[in-house]
């Protein structure tokens, strides 16, 4: 999901995907970077919503937050980008993951489909 949003923010923002390849770019464009953690935190809301919804419950979650968390390190290996948006980005995955979570059993709860 995370790959959908980057798509569309390179669409509609074309100058947005400069920013993993240079260091001037990356160090004055705050904005960018700020999107591309709301759109990563967002598709794993979406993603805990998805596990819980297949039957996941909170064990299974915390496998899925997991995957994107050594996804998300091997990415830091692979791009320069500052250290503030890495922190971030893996400090909020594991609480959005659960976030879905609980958003997906409450509204089983009350069987709003």
């Amino acid at each position: 999901m995370s790959s959908v949003f980057a798509k569309m923010q390179g669409s509609l923002f074309t100058s947005s995907l400069e920013i993993f390849t240079s260091k001037e770019i990356a160090a004055t464009n705050f904005s960018q970077f700020i999107i591309k953690l709301f759109c990563v935190w967002f598709s794993c809301v979406l993603g805990g919503m998805a596990t819980t919804r297949i039957g996941g419950k909170p064990r299974e979650n915390l496998i899925v937050g997991g995957l994107i968390i050594l996804v998300v390190g091997w990415l830091w290996l692979s791009s320069e980008n500052p250290i503030w948006f890495w922190v971030l980005l893996i400090l909020g995955i594991l609480p959005c993951v659960f976030l879905g979570y609980r958003v997906t059993s409450i509204i089983c709860k009350f069987h709003i489909k």
